[in-house]
């Protein structure tokens, strides 16, 4: 990985600053590099009210809970956002909550949020959830694989199923939902009422029983909608 750090960043917007001009770029990628919460709060600083940023990529940059509350800042204030990727930065349920809800409730265009591999856990759904993923009007395509969510999850996310309308597409995979996550979630999958089309809970456990619950609603009236369940 390439380790500029949150120095970088820093530069970057002082050489704007000294210029007397604001950032123009639709993409930042800083994949692999390691900014940290330092670096996290230096975008967030950087990018208030920009109308330019469309993507913003950041998996694995060693972002914790302060660097997501950064980002959650950065998410609400940047009006033309429409995705945005923290996959792999170990965050935990207190990353998700506080600024971060508050942010992706102000926002209004973000379309994909890829936040696999965060280590979520079930607490950190039910923060979330019930909150900016449920009310988002935009947001199409969220990921939340590999987070250690297990079955108590699922009520958590049925609530957002249930009221979510934009949602089009929820990654699950690699998670321990197992059979009872899996028939708990078929529940919020019949509230959604069709409008998911697309659903991962590939490598959950959920065995015999949670496979036949699943292939049960996809086959069935309540599932014609959906195409694509793995």
């Amino acid at each position: 990985a390439t380790k500029f750090g949150p120095q970088l960043v820093r530069s970057i917007f002082e050489k704007l600053a000294e210029k007397n001009t604001t950032a123009t770029f639709e993409v930042v990628n800083l994949s692999d590099d390691i900014i940290g919460d330092e670096g996290a709060r230096y975008l967030q600083q950087g990018f208030a009210g920009n109308k330019c940023l469309k993507q913003l990529l950041l998996p694995r940059a060693g972002l914790t809970a302060p660097g997501f509350h950064a980002i959650g800042d950065l998410i609400g204030d940047c009006p033309s956002l429409v995705e945005c990727v923290l996959s792999s930065n170990v965050c935990d349920a207190e990353g998700v909550k506080g600024d971060f809800d508050k942010g992706l409730k102000k926002n209004k265009t973000l379309k994909s949020l890829y936040m696999a591999g965060c280590r979520l856990g079930d607490e950190g759904i039910a923060a979330i959830c019930p909150g900016a993923l449920s009310t988002h009007p935009a947001l199409e395509h969220v990921s939340l694989a590999y987070n250690r969510l297990e079955h108590g999850a699922a009520l958590s996310l049925n609530k957002m199923l249930h009221a979510n309308m934009a949602l089009r597409y929820l990654d699950l995979s690699g998670n321990a939902l197992g059979p009872q996550g899996a028939k708990d979630l078929v529940v919020g999958l019949k509230e959604n009422k069709g409008r998911l089309q697309k659903l991962s809970v590939a490598q959950n456990t959920i065995r015999l029983a949670g496979t036949k619950v699943m292939v049960d609603f996809f086959t069935s009236p309540e599932g014609k909608n959906m195409e694509f369940l793995d």
